[in-house]
């Protein structure tokens, strides 16, 4: 695999067009938006719309809508409470 090196200016640039950033009340940088795909992992919360798949696991709760499909493995669960409309079957104890 060939990696190149990303050079401070192309790190800005990418910033700078997908990242919303602003501080807190105490001052702490948060990002607000991200307007790009995420390949790897997110080891925080998301507080905000996602707009577009959610191709791994989820390790907390989902405190919204889910507009799209909700896929488990086979021999997975939903371990919680669904609150609206399942428009598939449920399968299960």
């Amino acid at each position: 695999m060939n990696k190149k090196k990303i050079t401070d200016e192309e790190i800005l640039d990418f910033v700078r067009d997908n990242l919303v950033l602003d501080k807190d009340d105490n001052g702490n940088v948060e990002i607000k938006g991200v307007h790009c795909s995420i390949r790897g992992d997110v080891d925080g919360d998301v507080c905000g719309h996602v707009g577009g798949d959610v191709a791994g696991h989820v390790g907390g709760n989902v405190g919204g809508n889910v507009c799209g499909n909700v896929c488990v493995h086979v021999g997975g669960d939903v371990g919680g409470d669904v609150y609206g409309d399942v428009g598939g079957s449920a399968k299960g104890s």
